[in-house]
């Protein structure tokens, strides 16, 4: 399992949920502390037994200001807390790296939606931190949160509004300042898009892959990389698009009726006047 990754500069909290037999419970007199240190280093970020601030029932957070996160590195949360009069400890840990304006702009639950689509491809063999060989070429600057979350925001979304009929209008959106916010019962249509086309970002960073011409060295040929990732694109993609049509097909006919019969559409001049004219009630053509 990957580490968080908490942007440089960013206001992010650090929180922890304490369950008892599967419920949420407060500790002893509501308080929870923690430390946090650049496991890096040693460096002490937040003093051994700060205060957490309560939110919910069983549910505490610290914020950390943007002049925490400015040093780079890996860093070690130590909650600590007591039920019953029983001392308790929980760690945790996160890393602190470049910027990331685009998984900074989701919100915690488009987040996690991308985290998910990391984990997907997070045991690929070739990398040492596992995942594809594109994050070990500094070139690259391939953050992989970041690529995720990028996908998400732009050609993820876009493909979901303009692909198949109805075209979504206003579009929809992702992030903290959407104006149409995707809405949240379809997120699976939105992570299966998502990863869909993540699978295709990737295929196409291997489109340049040099062959060694007149020497006789060993090395690594990635160059059919793009077409693995590719063929694995095109699967997903599949199954995709058969959740965004589905998805679709709730926005195609107002009332929920369909007058489409054996593929043919009753015209409306024999459509009983008491029913309304639907929207885009002649667009199904192919279905699925």
């Amino acid at each position: 399992m990957r580490v968080r990754p908490i942007p440089q500069y960013a206001v992010e909290p650090v929180g922890v949920m304490i369950y008892s037999q599967g419920v949420l419970t407060n500790p002893d007199n509501n308080q929870v502390y923690l430390g946090i240190v650049n496991s890096d280093n040693g460096t002490v970020l937040v003093p051994s037994g700060t205060l957490a601030t309560y939110e919910s029932t069983g549910t505490f957070q610290y914020l950390l200001e943007s002049n925490q996160t400015a040093i780079m590195g890996n860093y070690q949360v130590n909650w600590t807390y007591t039920i019953s009069g029983t001392a308790r400890q929980y760690q945790d840990n996160f890393v602190i790296g470049d910027q990331m304006p685009y998984w900074q702009n989701l919100t915690y639950d488009q987040r996690q939606l991308a985290a998910g689509i990391v984990h997907r491809i997070d045991k690929s063999f070739d990398s040492t931190s596992g995942g594809p060989y594109l994050q070990e070429m500094q070139q690259s600057g391939f953050s992989i949160y970041e690529e995720v979350a990028f996908m998400m925001s732009t050609e993820a979304i876009d493909y979901c509004n303009f692909e198949f009929q109805p075209i979504f209008q206003p579009s929809y959106e992702v992030g903290n300042n959407a104006m149409a916010p995707w809405p949240s019962n379809y997120y699976g249509v939105l992570a299966t898009q998502t990863y869909a086309h993540f699978l295709k970002h990737i295929a196409r960073n291997y489109i340049e892959q040099p062959a060694p011409q007149g020497m006789t060295a060993a090395w690594m040929d990635r160059r059919d990389y793009y077409n693995r990732w590719w063929t694995l694109y095109t699967f997903e993609k599949e199954i995709a698009d058969k959740q965004l049509r589905q998805m679709k097909r709730q926005y195609m006919v107002g009332s929920k009726r369909s007058l489409l019969v054996a593929g043919g559409l009753i015209p409306r001049m024999f459509v009983n006047p008491s029913r309304p004219h639907y929207m885009y009630a002649a667009v199904n053509a192919g279905g699925i």
